[in-house]
C-alpha cells in the first residue's frame, strides 16, 4: 500500500469513527447499517476519483451528519425532552383536574349523603389538594442539569401521595409523573420496540382482568354490562400492540372518556374505574408521543 492510500484510508477510518462514537446511543443495527452507508460513499467517491476529503465534504463533517441521521430517525436533540416536557405537564393539569374533583365533587367521606370537601372544611382545602400539582409542576422550572433528578423525585413524592387519603386520586398524576421518566429513555434509540408495545397494551388490559376476578370472587355482580365494559378495555388496549401515533390516541380517549364517566357517576366503584381510565390515559399518551413523527411533536 502506498503513503497515499494509507493517507486516504485513514482519513475514513477518522470519519467512521468519529461518526460511530456520535451514534452510540443508536441501536447496533441502526449504527451499523448507517456506517455501512458512509463506507460505501467513500468507495463511490474513490471510484470516481475523489478524494476521501472531499468524499467528507460532500457527507459534511461529522455533528453534522450525524444531525441529520439523528433527524430522519426520528431522534433529534430536543424530541425527548419535548416529550417529557408534555408528560409533566399533563401530569400537573392532571393534578389541578383531581384537585378540583375531590374539593368539589367527591364526598368527604364514602357513606352517601355527606357534604364535599369544600361544605365542611372551606376554600382551604382546595389549596391543600393543588400541593401534587405544585410537586408535579417543579420539573417544569428547575435547571437543566437538575432536571432527570427532579422529574424522578418527583415521581417517587407524587407515588406516596397518592397512597394517602383521597390523595389517592392523584395515582393519574403519579403515573403520568413516572410516564415522564420512563419514556424519553425508551424512545431516545427510537420509535419503542415489539416488547414495550406489548408490555403497554398488557398494562391496559390489568384493570378488566381485576374487574374480572372481582366478580368471579363474589366482590360484585357480574353482569353482561360489565363483561362488555371489560371486553371493551382489553379491546382498545390492545390498540398500543399498533406502532402507530393514532393508536396511542384512540387509547387516549378512550381513558379520557373513562374518567369523565367516573367523575359523572360518583359512587362506590369510582375510583376503581378512575385508576382504569388513568391507566389508558396514561399508555396512550406515552404511546402517541413515542411514536409520534418528529415534526408534529415539534408543533410544526
Amino acid at each position: 500500500m502506498t503513503e497515499r492510500d494509507t493517507m486516504n484510508a485513514n482519513a475514513e477510518d477518522t470519519y467512521l469513527r468519529d461518526v460511530g462514537k456520535r451514534l452510540r446511543t443508536l441501536t447496533p443495527e441502526q449504527r451499523g447499517a448507517v456506517l455501512d452507508d458512509v463506507r460505501a460513499h467513500f468507495a463511490d467517491a474513490a471510484d470516481a476519483g475523489r478524494s476521501p476529503e472531499q468524499a467528507a465534504e460532500s457527507l459534511g463533517d461529522p455533528a453534522q451528519f450525524t444531525e441529520r441521521v439523528r433527524a430522519e430517525l426520528g431522534l433529534d436533540a430536543g424530541r425527548t425532552d419535548r416529550m417529557r416536557r408534555v408528560l409533566q405537564w399533563l401530569a400537573t393539569g392532571a393534578a389541578v383536574f383531581t384537585a378540583m374533583f375531590v374539593s368539589f365533587l367527591w364526598p368527604s367521606d364514602t357513606l352517601p349523603g355527606l357534604d364535599t370537601q369544600v361544605d365542611q372544611y372551606g376554600f382551604g382545602i382546595v389549596l391543600l389538594n393543588l400541593v401534587p400539582a405544585l410537586v408535579a409542576a417543579l420539573p417544569l422550572l428547575v435547571p437543566a442539569r437538575a432536571r432527570t433528578a427532579t422529574t424522578v423525585a418527583v415521581a417517587v413524592v407524587l407515588t406516596v401521595l397518592s397512597l394517602a387519603g383521597t390523595t389517592t386520586f392523584h395515582t393519574l398524576t403519579a403515573m403520568l409523573a413516572w410516564a415522564a421518566v420512563v419514556v424519553p429513555v425508551i424512545a431516545r434509540r427510537g420509535r419503542p420496540a415489539a416488547g414495550w408495545r406489548i408490555a403497554g397494551a398488557a398494562l391496559t388490559a390489568v384493570p378488566a382482568l381485576l374487574g374480572i376476578l372481582g366478580g368471579l370472587v363474589g366482590s360484585w355482580d357480574m353482569e353482561v354490562s360489565s363483561l362488555l365494559w371489560s371486553g371493551g378495555f382489553i379491546a382498545v388496549g390492545a390498540l398500543i400492540a399498533v406502532p402507530r401515533a393514532w393508536a396511542g390516541a384512540v387509547v387516549t380517549a378512550a381513558g379520557v372518556a373513562v374518567l369523565i364517566v367516573s367523575t359523572l357517576d360518583v359512587g362506590m366503584i369510582t375510583l376503581g374505574i378512575w385508576w382504569a381510565g388513568g391507566v389508558l390515559f396514561t399508555v396512550g399518551v406515552s404511546h402517541a408521543l413515542a411514536h409520534a413523527r418528529p415534526r408534529t411533536l415539534a408543533g410544526e
